[in-house]
């Protein structure tokens, strides 16, 4: 006959029943925790992360409430940021950052490596898509895909990336800011940069490079254009765009009318435009970099080469000089005069010096 439990013996039971549950509640939180990150609220309608041409660009600039945040090519591409003026300019990452995305308290960055100075993000996963708070800390990878291109738009991530590893094929794929699983939106790639609102424009790489666009509230495309189209950008009821079949001119149709206007007929390799102006690499012979209004007119050279990776912000019109990887340039709207950011240059040097202490 079994032995009937005693009083004492019953309490130590419960307690220790209680305490496994406790455990499995505490381990399951925590997994659900580490799998979606930190509550990231909801972002105001109407949210994009950064100016499409300069994710069309690299992403390796973008401006958000007084700040600019940027891969510093004198630091390796570390993540820094400074204000507008370009003063207090630091380090907020190792991290080697591309599509940066800034969107109320958060940075969203793709990580293709570390400075290997050390800093003061602690992301050292290479080759990860990264969300953290834009001080850098308390950082969480969303992503370990090889991201090409990436956009904040509302409460989503979008991505497009390549194949890799996790992926036989290009693909299309959003997540929600919070974290959590990627939902596949299409087996092939779909730049994200150009966002409006809720509709992202794009070229469709599939079939003909038109214009499309995507809906994504309704996750419902529709053609907007017929062409060979490269690198849309949305400006002022305009959409911006390289003409790969017809010499890479540079063109802008109006959503409004539906009417086309070539603005330059040399061949565009890379262009932004903000603030009324049009800022473009050409290539060739006598390759160099311009800018003119957003009609076409006032075409002006800034200097002659190759240069890319330009960014825009609201004082100042970033770029990199092709051949020099360890370069970043600024220059005023509409000026041809151009010079080093030697603040960016002082915050490496003096963040390279700690670190070798």
């Amino acid at each position: 006959m079994a032995k009937k439990m005693s009083k004492r013996d019953r309490k130590n039971l419960i307690i220790a029943v209680s305490a496994m549950a406790l455990v499995v509640v505490v381990l399951v939180l925590v997994t659900l925790f580490s799998r979606r990150g930190e509550k990231v609220p909801s972002n105001p309608e109407g949210t994009v992360g950064n100016l499409a041409g300069n994710i069309n660009n690299g992403g390796i600039v973008c401006e958000s409430d007084g700040r600019i945040y940027f891969s510093n090519p004198y630091d390796g591409g570390a993540l820094y940021s400074m204000n507008t003026d370009e003063t207090d300019c630091k380090k907020v990452s190792t991290a080697v950052a591309s599509s940066i995305c800034v969107a109320g308290d958060y940075i969203y960055y793709f990580q293709s490596g570390s400075s290997g100075a050390s800093g003061l993000g602690g992301v050292r996963v290479p080759n990860s898509f990264i969300r953290s708070h834009i001080d850098g800390q308390h950082g969480y990878t969303m992503s370990r895909d090889v991201v090409v291109k990436a956009q904040v738009v509302g409460d989503y991530v979008y991505m497009e990336g390549t194949a890799d590893n996790n992926h036989n094929y290009p693909y299309f794929q959003r997540m929600p800011i919070g974290g959590g699983d990627a939902e596949l939106l299409a087996r092939y790639g779909i730049n994200p940069s150009c966002a409006v609102g809720n509709i992202i424009y794009y070229n469709n790489t599939e079939e003909n490079h038109y214009l499309m666009a995507y809906n994504t509230v309704t996750k419902s495309t529709y053609e907007v254009l017929e062409g060979n189209i490269w690198n849309p950008v949305y400006d002022n009821g305009y959409i911006y765009y390289m003409a790969p079949a017809d010499g890479y001119q540079l063109r802008r149709y109006s959503l409004n009318n539906q009417t086309i206007e070539i603005l330059t007929n040399e061949k565009v390799e890379s262009f932004n435009v903000y603030k009324g102006y049009i800022y473009y690499q050409t290539f060739g012979d006598t390759a160099h970099l311009a800018f003119m209004n957003t009609d076409g007119s006032g075409s002006t050279i800034v200097t002659y080469g190759n240069y890319n990776s330009i960014s825009m912000t609201s004082n100042y019109v970033y770029f990199k000089d092709y051949w020099n990887e360890t370069s970043l340039y600024h220059t005023h709207y509409g000026s041809t005069y151009y010079d080093p950011v030697n603040a960016a240059l002082q915050a490496a040097i003096e963040e390279i010096e700690k670190a070798n202490k």
